[in-house]
């Protein structure tokens, strides 16, 4: 069965953030959290059915870019006794890709869109896995539904993965994460969701220096390489944006990912 709709639970605790203004908002990482598992719980891509493989798909799946909008509500922790709404749709299949939109509401009100890029690529070999036109044609069957002219997506943004010259030369990070058992997710990676998070904790903390008010709505971010256990990030701020880096065992400093 195909669901391309969800009921999900927002959080009243942990999810929600109080924003300058008065109103509340959930938290970007809460609202990319959400449209991932209703992903991969939508049975859109589809799951491997041999049973002796403890692998969610045949393929490898990897998120390469991801954008998110949230939207301010009034008296959210009260209105987060109700269940909120997840909808799922395709919005661009490439050769190997595919775009994958989310509007997540709450009865009339939207919380949250996102956009997220999605690559297949071959178990064995780690390339680039191009779908075949039976493939594409079922991804396009999920195409984006016909929605309110009100709700606009967030854009996605492609940065130079060049470092600046100002980290490179700077010791210290503004954030630090060891990768811990919690922070992996089935495919034996860092979970994507918890890089958003602590990329987002990072963007705030190097705004807040300078900026008491500074937007907390959106999150762009484009994933460079891959994170695993033991891994300690680093996050460095520059100019409005997150460059983070992972060191594993003494080895050179890689960029991971950049967010703004």
């Amino acid at each position: 069965m195909i669901r391309t709709t969800l009921q999900t639970t927002i959080r009243m605790t942990g999810d929600i953030l109080q924003r300058h203004d008065g109103k509340q908002q959930i938290l970007p990482s809460i609202a990319l959290r959400i449209a991932d598992h209703h992903l991969h719980a939508s049975g859109i891509i589809p799951h491997t059915i041999d049973s002796t493989d403890d692998r969610l798909y045949k393929h490898d799946w990897f998120c390469v870019s991801q954008a998110v909008d949230c939207y301010p509500v009034d008296r959210l922790v009260q209105k987060s006794m109700n269940d909120a709404r997840s909808s799922l749709f395709v919005m661009k299949v490439g050769s190997s890709s595919i775009h994958f939109g989310n509007a997540l509401t709450m009865k009339d009100e939207l919380l949250a869109t996102t956009i997220r890029v999605f690559c297949r690529k071959d178990t064995s070999t780690h390339k680039l896995d191009r779908f075949s036109k039976e493939e594409r044609d079922r991804f396009l069957e999920f195409r984006q539904p016909t929605i309110s002219n009100d709700i606009v997506m967030p854009q996605l943004e492609r940065f130079d993965t060049s470092l600046p010259f100002e980290i490179i030369n700077t010791t210290k990070p503004i954030l630090s994460v060891k990768v811990g058992p919690t922070h992996i997710n089935f495919g034996n990676h860092a979970d994507h969701a918890f890089l958003a998070e602590s990329a987002y904790h990072a963007l705030f903390l190097g705004r807040n220096k300078k900026d008491k008010e500074c937007n907390t709505t959106g999150l762009t971010i484009n994933y460079i390489n891959e994170t695993h256990l033991g891994d300690t990030l680093d996050c460095y701020y520059f100019d409005g944006t997150v460059y983070v880096t992972r060191t594993s065992n003494n080895e050179n400093s890689m960029l991971v990912l950049i967010a703004k």
